[in-house]
């Protein structure tokens, strides 16, 4: 599948998503429908079975009661269109003599969501929100991995000979990442040799100005895991490696990779979605599911796939439904108390100046 045929599929998922994809409401409200029709009479039922067995279609196809509004086969197709349009894209670089390099690998390998916001948020947050997913993207056997630690260096890496935690492949300290790792080259070295890296809490700060921008235009800033209890340290850094982040930027749209087409099936690649998408009405600032507009998938390179819009109206979840948020309540309510106790003291003073002129 070229660009050109990609294009075509995101125009007509454009089109059934904003003509046939049920609201939240609506969807919640499915099964309240059926029990409502199975109680009427034989004669009503059989006028109105047409309409069930497409409620009972639709039912079918919701993704999951985690994200009820979400349409499976909307899901499925764009899966489709995307592992298509890969494999052209890695046949096509193969035949010009280009090995599946980094460059294609990262660009066309993993799969990203992409989540439009219908209010900007204002300040980003620079540490990572975690999602847990179940396929992981990585393995730490072909994928590796790098730990960044608070100095001494040395003292992580025999705790981790200790454990018998083999799979990570590099520990680095602040000390050598200011010295040995200082140069860009090292740096970009050191950013190729590996597929995720881990960060001490600790530390994950003042990283940002030591690692460069590299580390930012390619997606690989470190995840802060926590490293100051030995006994679960294992366990802490495997839950780690398999959850992806949710990186808070300022600006209306968020990007979350949650595939690996190279290791993924196309059920695994759903069960993530329907992981992540369970997830973000706790993680998306400014209301959850009510600040999202859109949902698309796709890689690093092709057309973004609509999997979810938001209706365009003021339903649940519709696109011009905004409620304010708690912040911004507490905003309103405390604006309001003052401008109530500016009023309460104008009206002290005049009465106090009136008091004056005429006493009582």
């Amino acid at each position: 599948m070229g660009k050109k045929s990609l294009k075509r599929t995101a125009d007509t998922l454009t089109e059934k998503t904003a003509e046939e994809l049920p609201t939240a409401a609506a969807a919640t409200t499915t099964a309240t429908t059926k029990k409502t029709k199975k109680a009427k009479s034989s004669s009503a039922t059989t006028t109105t079975s047409t309409p069930a067995k497409s409620e009972e279609k639709n039912q079918d196809d919701l993704l999951s009661t985690k994200v009820p509004f979400v349409k499976k086969s909307q899901v499925e197709r764009a899966i489709k269109a995307l592992i298509d349009y890969s494999n052209k894209s890695v046949e096509k670089n193969v035949d010009e003599g280009e090995l599946f390099a980094d460059q294609i690998g990262s660009n066309e390998r993993f799969l990203n969501l992409v989540i439009s916001l219908k209010r900007i948020v204002p300040r980003p947050k620079h540490k990572p929100i975690k999602i847990t997913l179940s396929n992981p993207l990585y393995d730490p056997r072909v994928s590796p991995v790098c730990l960044i630690v608070k100095d001494p260096q040395r003292e992580y890496k025999d705790l981790l000979e200790e454990k018998n935690i083999q799979f990570i492949s590099k520990v680095v300290g602040i000390t050598k990442l200011k010295g040995k790792h200082s140069s860009y080259e090292a740096r970009r070295l050191l950013l190729s040799n590996h597929a995720l890296f881990l960060a001490d809490e600790r530390v994950i700060s003042v990283l940002p100005g030591l690692l460069g921008a590299k580390f930012f235009k390619t997606n690989k800033l470190p995840i802060p895991v926590d490293v100051t209890h030995p006994e679960t340290l294992k366990a802490e850094l495997e839950k780690t490696i398999g959850n992806t982040t949710l990186r808070i930027s300022s600006g209306n749209c968020l990007t979350i990779k949650f595939a690996d087409l190279s290791r993924h099936s196309a059920d695994q690649i759903q069960s993530n979605i329907v992981d992540v998408l369970g997830q973000l009405g706790k993680k998306i600032p400014l209301g959850g599911w009510n600040n999202i507009q859109a949902v698309h998938i796709k890689t690093g390179t092709s057309t973004s796939l609509p999997i979810w819009l938001a209706p365009l109206d003021d339903s649940e979840n519709g696109r011009f439904n905004i409620a304010p948020t708690q912040d911004e309540l507490a905003r309103i309510q405390a604006a309001q108390e003052r401008t109530e106790a500016r009023k309460e003291k104008k009206k002290a003073k005049i009465s106090s100046k009136l008091n004056k002129i005429v006493p009582a």
